[in-house]
């Protein structure tokens, strides 16, 4: 029979997740960060809380509950890590991840030392504890209820830097402890000690990666089992490389990318059961750490905490985000780079490091727990809540793209299956627009249309109405089409006429202009020749005027032979603007000359039409 302290232990847990499920629907509300909701319910159940009063002061067990619930984030960050999404803009990434946490690191340690009665060694410890960003917090404000995504170079860059930054993070405050703790005699040893470690988490991340990927894909199990097995054999993975002297970090993040970037049917299973573990790893986490901190005590450590927040904020973080990027990489803007500085918010890497001076035993361990406690809260509060009005501010948003509201698999092949992904039709331009109108990609099927509940018989000519849900059967690289499909307003093509000099044949391989205008390629479209390009991102039937907008150039349809583009335009990202200048300004005229009375516009017509019978009485 379970005894009274197990049904209270249960009550505790039971209410704690409660709180902290509902609580989340708060942050889209007040707009704050969810990780700052999960951290405040830890603190107001804790000791100096308002409710349970619960004493937890066990460092040695927060230690290692953090720790494996971070490498349990960090395994599903290299699951959902693209790779290529992080191809694109893996140099700028890596830079901010490795030279850009190092510099932030060193920038506000040097400054703590300066300000703060802190030697050398425990100001860049600090410096490193809170040296890693979490995107994580941000991106939870910026999701598809907020009806606003980030500029694709800007997000993905700062989703990538965030996903890969916490392993430097962790091995510079473990060298920093070493130092402290005199284990390491000098600052040659603690470089040595770290080439260790990012050596052999990558090399044993990339073996136990692909051993883990060809496992998952050798035997058949039940739908859920699959992640549970790829967490275990991350953990077998994330051991033995720690005990080999890597970090076992960076290599569960590596074991995650190698399982997560393979087209096969399990991968499908283990995302959406990875992604309740990773929920439950992160609130379990945040209120772990809530109940670790002591407010009065805290409190008492206020002024070093806003000293570290500022020096992070305003001088180390864009320091380092301008010395990465800027010299090296023109697609970003100064806007641009002012906001991924302001984006750099610490989450919950910052406090778990900060237990790893307390279970080393080192000198004012309670320095760096409480310290970076204040900059995380500081971070999430103003950081995050000011996030949203600068994306704004600086431009860096656009309106968020349609997603699907269900996919999954066909289920039909074991690798490169199809999918089935469901979109609800949204804009008003789509009611009442017969599906022909629609130029989906070529290999789509549509494989139901519901409205009101039912099924509804397809073909042609049905009409689309607010509130459908179409059901389309397709290849995963097509959903990236479909979804800027159902993003832009449904109308009929202006035909323009293509005012630029670079023509070129159908014929002419897409990687010889790409070389030549110096613009990025996926892998697929680099095997393919301009036409089959454009054919494939417009669908349907080409048609004159059509146009394929890439990332720094515009490809515009100007022959067609049947259905197969013969010719087409090209024009630059500065001709491109010129080029929309000239539309806007011929569609104020076309305005301006309907807004004429019927009886002008007839004596013209009829002049034209004399004129005409003129020449050709003269050419006769």
């Amino acid at each position: 029979m379970p005894s009274f302290e197990m049904n209270y232990a249960f009550l505790i847990v039971g209410l704690l997740l409660t709180f902290a499920i509902l609580a989340s629907r708060l942050s889209a509300f007040f707009g704050t960060p969810l990780l700052l909701l999960f951290l405040a319910i830890g603190m107001l159940t804790g000791e100096d809380g308002i409710i349970l009063h619960i004493h937890y002061t066990d460092y040695n067990s927060a230690f290692f509950i953090a720790n494996l619930m971070l490498a349990i984030i960090l395994l599903d960050g290299g699951l959902r890590t693209n790779f290529q999404t992080m191809k694109n803009v893996a140099k700028e990434s890596v830079l901010l991840a490795s030279v850009g946490v190092v510099l932030t690191s060193g920038i506000t340690g040097l400054i703590l030392y300066a300000v703060l009665d802190t030697s050398l060694v425990q100001s860049l410890l600090l410096g490193c504890i809170v040296g890693s960003t979490d995107a994580a917090a941000v991106f939870s404000l910026l999701g598809k209820d907020s009806n606003v995504s980030l500029k694709a170079n800007v997000s993905n860059t700062l989703q990538i830097e965030s996903a890969t930054n916490d392993p430097m993070a962790i091995m510079l405050t473990t060298i920093m402890i070493s130092l402290a703790a005199s284990k390491v005699a000098t600052f040659t040893d603690a470089i040595l000690m770290l080439v260790k470690q990012c050596g052999f988490g990558i090399l044993l991340g990339v073996c136990f990666g692909f051993f883990t990927r060809f496992i998952v894909g050798l035997i058949s199990l039940g739908v859920g089992m699959y992640s549970i097995l790829v967490i275990g054999l991350g953990l077998i993975g994330f051991a033995l490389t720690d005990y080999a002297g890597g970090s076992g970090f960076l290599a569960i993040f590596i074991i995650g990318m190698c399982v997560g970037n393979q087209k096969t049917r399990p991968v499908s299973y283990i995302l959406p059961v990875s992604d309740g573990f990773t929920w439950l790893a992160q609130i379990t986490l945040f209120l772990l750490l809530g109940l670790l901190v002591t407010p009065h005590e805290m409190i008492n450590y206020w002024y070093q905490g806003i000293v570290v927040a500022i020096a992070i904020t305003v001088i180390a973080r864009p320091f380092a985000v301008f010395l990465c990027v800027k010299p090296f990489f023109k697609a970003y803007s100064n806007k641009d780079l002012i906001f991924m500085s302001w984006v750099g918010l610490r989450g919950s890497v910052p406090i778990v490091l900060a237990i790893y001076p307390v279970f080393a035993k080192l000198d004012q361990p309670q320095l760096y727990f409480n310290v970076a406690f204040v900059v995380v809260i500081a971070s999430l509060l103003f950081q995050g809540s000011l996030v949203m009005p600068l994306s704004k501010l600086l431009k860096v948003y656009t309106p968020s793209v349609a997603t699907p509201i269900t996919k999954s698999d066909v289920g039909i092949m074991l690798s490169n299956d199809y999918e089935l992904l469901n979109y609800r039709i949204k804009d008003e331009s789509f009611d009442g627009a017969p599906l022909r109108s629609i130029s989906f990609p070529k290999g789509t099927t549509i494989a139901a249309l519901f409205r009101e509940g039912k099924l509804i018989k397809t073909h042609g000519d049905t009409k689309l109405r607010n509130g459908d849900i179409i059901s389309i059967i397709c290849r995963d690289a097509d959903e990236t089409l479909l979804s800027a499909i159902f993003s832009h307003k449904l109308k009929e093509k202006i035909q323009n006429q293509y005012h630029g000099d670079k023509i070129y044949s159908a014929s002419t391989p897409m990687i010889e202009l790409a070389n030549k205008y110096d613009f990025e390629l996926t892998t697929y479209e680099k095997t393919l020749t301009l036409g089959q390009l454009m054919s494939h991102h417009i669908g349907g039937y080409p048609q004159y005027g059509d146009t394929v907008n890439l990332i720094k150039v515009s490809l515009v349809v100007l022959e067609l032979e049947g259905d197969k583009i013969r010719r087409a335009g090209l024009y630059l990202a500065s001709e491109r603007a010129a080029e929309f200048e000239r539309v806007r300004k011929a569609k104020m005229e076309l305005k301006k000359s309907e807004s004429e009375d019927h009886s002008r516009r007839s004596k013209i017509v009829t002049r034209l039409f004399f004129d005409s019978i003129n020449d050709d009485d003269e050419y006769s």
